[in-house]
C-alpha cells in the first residue's frame, strides 16, 4: 500500500480506527522506495490478523526503508533484508524487545492519542543522528575522546587498533568543566581564576574541577588519510578477530555437515530443504551467540543470502541426490584439469598486458620508455611511408651507382623494418593468444562433458560439499570485509574533520595570499 493510507483523513482514517479498535491490524512495515515498476514512491505492508484480535493491545511498527540494494531502474530487498524483517516481526509478535531505530511495539492508546495517525516515522524514526563537531578541536587540533569512545565496538572487537591509531595529546591547556559538562580552557601558565571570577565567566559554574585528557592525536604513522586503510588492514587485532570468527564458522560447519549430507533422498523419501534451513539457522545463531564482530541480524542475514544463492542446488540435491550434473563447469575444470586452467590464466594475463601496451601507445605524449616495441598507430603509418620512400631512394641510388647514398638508404630501411617487425610480432602474438584461448574454451566443453560422465556419486558429493563450504566462507568473509570497511570509514571521517585545524587552513591561506601579492608586485599591478 502507499504510505498515504497511514495518515490521510476521511474514510481512510475511519478504516484505520475500525481495524485498530477491533485488533485486526497487527503490524505496519515500511519498505524502501523504488521497489516496484512504474512508481518510485515507498510502499508499506499492513499485516491484518484476526487471531487473538480481542486481546491485541499493541501494533508492531517496522521501519525498513533504509535497508536495500540500489539498482539502476529499480531497488531490491536483499535476502538478508527480508530475513531481518521476518525475524524482527516474529520476535516482536512474541513480546520481544524493540529494535532501536528499526522496530517498536506501539500501544494502541498511543496511536489513539495521535488521532489514529499511523505514519511510521512518528513511532520509529530511523533518521541518522547529526554529525558531532567539536569547535575547540576544529580550532586547536586534536580528536575528541568522546568521539573516539563512540567507536567502542571496533575497539572491543579489534584489540590494539585504538592504540595504533591514536596517541595521548600533550596537555597544553588546563581545562575546567562544570557539573553540566560545559568546558572552558585557560593557558597552562595562567593563574587559576578565583572562585568569584569563575562564577561570572561564561560556561563556569559555582563549583568547577579540572578536566582529564579530553583530546587525542592521530598516531605518527597516520600521515594522511590513505594510511588509515593500510593500518586497519594490516592490524594484528583485526586479523586475529577475523580468524577466530572463521574458525568458529568452520567448527559449526563440521558439526552440521551430517545434516547437509542427509539432505539427499533416502528410502524413497526426498529431503526437506526448509527443515534443513531451520536447523542450520538455529545452530549458527547458537554458535555465534557470544560473537560481537557481527550483529545477530548480520549473522542471520548472511546465512539467508547463502541459502538463497544455493536454493536451486539444495532443492536438486533433496530431489535427486548428489548428481555430477550439479557440479559447475568451473569446479570440474579446477578439480580435473588444473594445468589447463593455469595455462589459460597465463595466456589471459599476457593478452591483458599486450592490450594495455597497445592502449597506452595510442595516448597522447606516449613514450616507449620500457622499449616494449609497441608503436602508436599514426607512427606505424608514418614508418611504412618512410620505408617505402627509403626503398625507392635506395633503388634510385643503385641505378645511379652512388654507393654511399645506397648504403645510407638501405641502413635507414633496415632500421625501420626492425621497428615495424617488433611491433608486428607483438600484434601477431596477441592474435595468436586470442585464437588459442578461443580454441581452448571450445575444447573445455568437451573436456567437462567427458569428465562429468566419469565422476561417481561419492566423488560428486565431495566436490559439491567443498563448493558449499567454500561459498559459506566467502559469504561471511564478505560481511567481515564490510565491517572492516565501516571501521576504516569511521576513522577516515574523524581524520577528515580534525586532522587539519582552522589555524592551519588560515596559515596556508595567508601563505598563498602573500605569494599572490608577490607575483602581482613583480608584474607591476601593485
Amino acid at each position: 500500500m502507499p504510505h498515504g493510507v497511514l495518515f490521510r483523513g476521511g474514510e481512510e482514517k475511519e478504516a484505520r480506527k475500525h481495524f485498530i479498535e477491533r485488533g485486526w491490524l497487527e503490524a505496519v512495515i515500511g519498505l524502501p522506495a523504488g521497489l516496484f515498476y512504474g512508481t518510485g514512491i515507498p510502499a508499506c505492508v499492513l499485516v491484518m490478523n484476526k487471531k487473538d484480535a480481542a486481546t491485541r493491545k499493541h501494533i508492531l511498527f517496522i521501519n525498513a526503508d533504509r535497508e536495500y540494494r540500489e539498482g539502476k531502474a529499480q531497488n531490491f530487498l536483499r535476502p538478508e533484508d527480508i530475513a531481518k524483517i521476518v525475524h524482527v516481526y516474529r520476535s516482536l509478535a512474541q513480546g520481544g524487545a524493540d529494535v532501536p531505530a528499526y522496530a517498536r511495539r506501539v500501544p494502541v492508546e498511543e496511536i489513539a492519542a495521535e488521532d489514529y495517525n499511523c505514519n511510521i516515522r512518528r513511532y520509529v524514526d530511523n533518521a541518522p543522528p547529526p554529525e558531532p563537531h567539536d569547535v575547540r578541536a576544529h580550532l586547536h587540533g586534536g580528536v575528541p575522546v568522546t568521539e573516539i569512545d563512540a567507536l567502542a565496538r571496533y575497539w572491543r572487537n579489534y584489540p590494539g587498533l585504538r592504540e595504533r591509531c591514536f596517541v595521548p595529546r600533550p596537555n597544553k591547556n588546563v581545562g575546567w568543566v562544570s557539573p553540566q559538562g560545559v568546558t572552558q580552557q585557560t593557558p597552562a601558565d595562567a593563574p587559576t581564576p578565583p572562585h568569584q571570577v569563575r562564577e561570572k565567566m561564561s560556561g563556569y559554574a559555582a563549583l568547577t574541577r579540572p578536566t582529564g585528557s579530553m583530546y587525542a592525536d592521530f598516531a605518527p604513522e597516520i600521515a594522511d588519510r590513505r594510511a588509515i586503510a593500510e593500518i586497519v588492514k594490516t592490524d594484528p587485532g583485526v586479523a586475529a578477530a577475523h580468524s577466530a570468527f572463521l574458525q568458529t564458522l568452520e567448527t559449526w560447519w563440521q558439526a552440521n555437515l551430517p545434516l547437509v549430507v542427509a539432505l539427499a533422498p533416502a528410502n524413497s523419501q526426498k529431503g526437506n530443504v526448509y527443515e534443513l534451513r531451520r536447523a542450520l539457522l538455529a545452530g549458527i545463531e547458537q554458535s555465534f551467540a557470544a560473537n560481537t564482530l557481527l550483529t545477530g541480524h548480520q549473522i542471520r542475514g548472511a546465512f539467508a543470502r547463502y541459502m538463497d544463492d544455493l536454493k536451486a542446488d539444495l532443492k536438486s540435491i533433496a530431489a535427486s541426490g548428489w548428481g555430477p550434473e550439479l557440479i559447475p563447469d568451473a569446479d570440474i575444470l579446477a578439480s580435473q584439469f588444473p594445468e589447463l586452467l593455469a595455462e589459460m590464466e597465463q595466456k589471459r594475463l599476457r593478452l591483458a598486458e599486450l592490450a594495455a601496451l597497445f592502449a597506452a601507445a595510442d595516448e597522447e605524449d606516449y613514450e616507449d620508455s620500457d622499449d616494449s616495441g609497441v608503436l602508436p598507430g599514426d607512427e606505424v603509418k608514418a614508418l611504412k611511408s618512410k620505408l617505402k620512400e627509403a626503398r625507392a631512394s635506395a633503388k634510385l641510388a643503385k641505378k645511379e651507382g652512388d654507393k654511399d647514398e645506397l648504403t645510407t638508404y638501405l641502413a635507414e630501411a633496415d632500421a625501420i623494418e626492425k621497428r615495424l617487425a617488433r611491433h608486428k610480432a607483438l600484434e601477431d602474438e596477441a592474435k595468436q593468444l586470442k585464437a588459442e584461448l578461443r580454441a581452448t574454451e571450445k575444447k573445455q566443453e568437451e573436456l567437462v562433458a567427458a569428465a562429468r560422465e566419469k565422476i561417481s556419486t561419492d566423488e560428486a558429493r565431495g566436490v559439491i560439499l567443498d563448493r558449499l563450504h567454500r561459498l559459506l566462507l566467502q559469504t561471511y568473509e564478505g560481511y567481515l570485509r564490510a565491517d572492516q570497511r565501516a571501521c576504516i570509514a569511521a576513522l577516515e571521517n574523524l581524520h577528515g574533520k580534525y586532522a587539519v585545524t582552522a589555524k592551519q587552513i588560515e596559515a596556508k591561506r595567508d601563505e598563498a595570499a602573500a605569494k599572490l601579492r608577490g607575483f602581482l608586485v613583480e608584474l607591476g599591478y601593485e
